[in-house]
């Protein structure tokens, strides 16, 4: 599975150092938590990993430094959830799910389909959907595609407590099968304690 390893990573915005000489790695197997005050540059980390933002420095995945890959070459090593996700035209959820998918990939959709708890939400409109809905549509579009990185910018910020705990034990299950995964949380480093590495930038 791949490995991530960030050195001395600099990405600056109208410049201002949003990150400044960051380096860590992240491993098969694990689930990194990534916390920090409003500013710190959480999701602007997690963003630049997944190749969309420029930067300095080397971000390696799978031994691959990401700014030389193309778009289709990033999205084959990993899958990202943003934070949020705003949709305009009235596609049903089964539409949007299908959209770009190979047909193998669909047959993973029903059981995270149930699992997230969706499988009443296929023929909506996501127009139609709340914010934690598009959020779990998001998580299970993620997660179809089967990639060994996993990116999640705070998969459970708009959801209750029962959503939660169903994402959590998703995530474990997809840390055991070997995948290299990374959140960005707001969360207490106490409700952390599933995951194994927690990065804080405010330090």
């Amino acid at each position: 599975m791949e490995v991530i390893k960030i050195e001395n990573l600099i990405v600056e915005r109208s410049g201002q150092f949003i990150v400044n000489d960051f380096s860590a790695t992240l491993k098969p197997g694990t689930i990194t938590a990534i916390v920090g005050a409003n500013g710190s540059g959480k999701s602007t980390l997690l963003s630049a990993i997944a190749g969309d933002l420029p930067y300095r420095g080397s971000i390696r995945i799978a031994d691959k430094e990401v700014r030389d890959l193309s778009i289709e070459q990033q999205s084959e090593l990993r899958s990202v959830v943003a934070q949020s996700r705003h949709f305009w035209l009235s596609f049903t959820v089964h539409e949007v799910l299908a959209m770009g998918m190979s047909a193998e990939a669909l047959e993973f959709l029903h059981p995270y389909a149930q699992e997230l708890k969706i499988q009443r939400l296929l023929e909506k409109p996501v127009t139609a959907l709340s914010g934690g809905e598009v959020q779990r549509i998001d998580i299970a579009r993620a997660l179809m595609v089967d990639r060994g990185v996993l990116l999640f910018d705070e998969p459970l910020s708009a959801q209750d407590i029962y959503s939660r705990r169903r994402i959590i034990d998703i995530l474990l299950r997809e840390k055991e099968a070997g995948k290299t995964i990374a959140i960005v949380a707001h969360l207490d480093s106490a409700d952390l304690s599933w995951c194994d590495n927690v990065i804080n930038l405010s330090k």
